[in-house]
């Protein structure tokens, strides 16, 4: 409309500049056409040239918006089809968020034919349908949306692989995540569901190979990082716990800063002192990282691992008990070197006081085997059995 009268008023302009300009003179036009004559003023010849463009231009734009109102009628309720499938998927989406996935799943799937974004419709109703535990419904949705947007290969592919790892099918997560990191190997959330995927499965090997590049891309926060790095680390280790060259080795190309990690190296001291293997690499590896941090637990392992010379290592631990001399695990560990060297009376010192700092159900029990086997008192082996027990009940309960 602002149009149309803009263009009337250019007209009614145009008009008046042209009587203006043959008021004084206004010309003379003569047409003819055999027979036939026309003789007029320059001044309304020019006024009817004006006038009859703009008819004929009205008259057909006319013509051709009726020679396109079908296709208009059709754009009209194409367009009205398209917004009715927006609103759907806006309420399919709201259903979703808040827990509704049946009436979810229905609103997303109601007018998908006429959506311009059909693959939003079929990924959300996948998850919608996951969420109801119809797993077939999903992987059908999940093909739908392939089939309708060939291109989104990757997105169809990671939303199958999330909702895969979520019901727990790790391997059929696996194929699909290893197909995807083919075609993107690059692809950062690929490489950390692929991490997931190997973690789950405990593909220890395979998980290793690519920790690096999720180390360096931060791809977990930190500590869960160091969960996934020291669960990988001690399945490679524990392929090789009956071969002693082959879990050195095996250590050997564990990163130094995890080597250095308290965890790390008390499950490495825990597996050598269960073989009754020694290292003087890991016995300085340990001093090391407890020179660095003091550890409880760590000190605990030490004492179960078996130095060369007992009475060295003893004399060497005794050192800390300036510093953590009222330590219960430091006093345990004591006690068990002390065993270990046949020191009777100061294992039994060390286990005593270790009791005293803080009973726990390892010194009751070193205490305990003590007794009964080298000390050859029943009565107290008993005594503390009983205790440590006890002890380990309460813990539990």
């Amino acid at each position: 409309m602002v149009k149309f009268i803009v263009s009337l008023l250019i007209l009614v302009i145009v008009a008046l500049g042209a009587v203006l300009l043959v008021r004084e003179d206004p010309g003379f036009l003569l047409l003819r056409y055999r027979d036939y004559s026309v003789e007029t003023t320059l001044a309304f010849a020019l006024v009817a040239l004006i006038v009859t463009v703009i008819v004929l231009y009205y008259a057909l734009r006319f013509l051709r918006g009726i020679w396109r109102l079908p296709r208009t009628v059709r754009h009209q309720s194409q367009n009205r089809r398209h917004a009715r499938a927006r609103r759907q998927l806006n309420m399919g989406l709201i259903d979703l968020a808040e827990g509704r996935f049946e009436k979810a799943e229905v609103q997303l799937m109601r007018l998908v034919d006429h959506s311009d974004s059909p693959l939003v419709h079929y990924l959300a109703a996948a998850r919608a349908a996951q969420l109801q535990g119809k797993h077939d419904a999903r992987d059908n949705y999940l093909k739908d949306a392939h089939e309708a947007n060939p291109d989104a290969e990757l997105a169809i592919g990671v939303t199958q692989a999330e909702l895969q790892l979520a019901h727990q099918q790790t391997e059929q997560a696996l194929a699909t995540l290893t197909h995807l990191h083919s075609i993107a190997p690059r692809h950062d959330y690929v490489t950390m569901l692929l991490a997931r995927a190997y973690h789950d499965l405990k593909d220890w090997q395979a998980l290793v190979e690519i920790l690096p590049e999720v180390r360096r891309k931060k791809l977990f926060k930190e500590a869960r990082l160091k969960e996934i790095e020291q669960a990988a680390y001690r399945g490679i280790l524990d392929q090789f716990r009956d071969d002693q060259q082959g879990f050195e080795q095996a250590w050997s190309k564990i990163p130094k800063a995890l080597q250095s990690d308290a965890v790390m190296m008390r499950y490495y001291l825990d597996l050598m002192a269960r073989h009754g293997w020694y290292s003087s690499k890991a016995e300085q590896l340990f001093l090391k990282s407890l020179d660095n941090q003091w550890d409880d637990d760590l000190i605990e392992s030490y004492g179960r691992f078996e130095a060369k010379d007992a009475n060295v290592q003893l004399a060497r631990a005794e050192k800390w008990l300036d510093d953590f001399g009222h330590n219960e695990n430091l006093l345990l560990a004591l006690g068990r070197i002390a065993m270990r060297a046949r020191l009777w009376g100061k294992a039994q010192g060390y286990f005593e006081a270790s009791i005293g700092a803080r009973a726990t159900p390892a010194a009751c029990l070193a205490l305990a085997e003590l007794f009964e086997h080298q000390l050859q008192q029943p009565d107290k082996a008993a005594q503390y059995y009983q205790q440590g027990l006890k002890l380990s009940l309460e813990r539990n309960s």
